[in-house]
């Protein structure tokens, strides 16, 4: 039996076609025992890591949200990863309480200028809960004065409604603090994995804020065979126009055939993107998707 699953994450729409036995459980993809290579399983944990920040960062970020690169000038920098994880900790503390104050003071004003349209837009985004995530990643300096001690730097992901200005003035050891509007369409594997760390930095690659929305899973079983997801895989690759039909509302980014020659079966993903036709879409090259 075949499934069809649907993975929604904002604007972004994953489909996985696979195989799965009576029991609703996936039909299994290698013999008993098998065991994955050390490198296999880093690359496997590596890109689910990337999924999972792909998948979270789109449903719970848009539009008027901001992507934030805090560092440190390298004389400031902390002396281990639970100083700088501290530092982050407190300037995302220092922003909810500006928010607070922010929507406080745009509420006042809005009381005698109800139909300011830039204080609307503002008041908006204040007033929704205050969601981040962030990767911290650590340099090594080779050479200079500071050869061989570390630096540290964040990739941050966090609700919008405060000025970018005001928000890179708020970190008090930056250089090149940038702040700026977050980008949902230009979002997919390989801007995260430009914002993951080559190796796991302490127990986690990315934290977050714990009120962070899921992306929603659909699964309907029975709708389409094996032979044709099979043929799927073989015809309908590239075929834009097929896709951009079936799941209406969505453009088609990309497809993933593969066949596992352990169960005989086809394996399909198809990656879309509720869009307009004006509109640029995420860069999605990476083919090591899981099967």
């Amino acid at each position: 039996m075949i499934r069809e699953k649907k993975t929604i994450s904002g604007k972004l729409l994953e489909v996985d076609y696979y195989p799965v036995i009576a029991n609703g459980n996936r039909l299994p993809l290698h013999p008993p025992k098998h065991k994955r290579s050390t490198a296999e399983q880093e690359r496997y944990n590596r890109n689910q890591a990337i999924k999972k920040l792909i998948r979270l960062v789109n449903t719970n970020f848009d539009t008027g949200d901001i992507l934030m690169h805090p560092t440190y000038e390298q004389s400031k920098a902390p002396r281990s990863e639970k100083e700088a994880r501290k530092d982050i900790t407190n300037y995302l503390r220092r922003v909810k309480r500006k928010r607070d104050a922010e929507l406080k003071r745009v509420s006042s004003l809005l009381a005698s200028r109800p139909d300011d349209a830039e204080l609307q837009k503002q008041y908006k985004q204040l007033n929704k809960p205050f969601k981040y995530i962030y990767v911290i990643e650590k340099q090594t300096y080779k050479s200079g004065k500071y050869k061989g001690s570390d630096n540290w730097h964040f990739h941050l992901f966090m609700t919008g409604g405060i000025s970018r200005d005001t928000l890179e003035d708020m970190w008090p050891d930056g250089v090149r603090c940038n702040a700026d509007r977050f980008q949902p369409e230009k979002f997919g594997p390989e801007s995260a994995a430009r914002y993951m760390s080559k190796d796991p930095m302490g127990a986690h690659r990315f934290c977050c804020s714990k009120n962070l929305v899921k992306s929603t899973e659909r699964a309907k079983d029975g709708q389409i065979s094996a032979r044709g997801v099979e043929r799927l895989c073989k015809q309908r690759v590239d075929d834009r126009e097929y896709w951009e039909r079936k799941y209406k509302g969505y453009r088609f980014i990309r497809c993933f055939p593969r066949h596992n020659s352990y169960n005989g079966q086809w394996y399909l993903s198809v990656v879309m993107y509720k869009a307009d036709k004006n509109t640029e879409l995420p860069d999605w090259r990476i083919d090591e998707w899981e099967t």
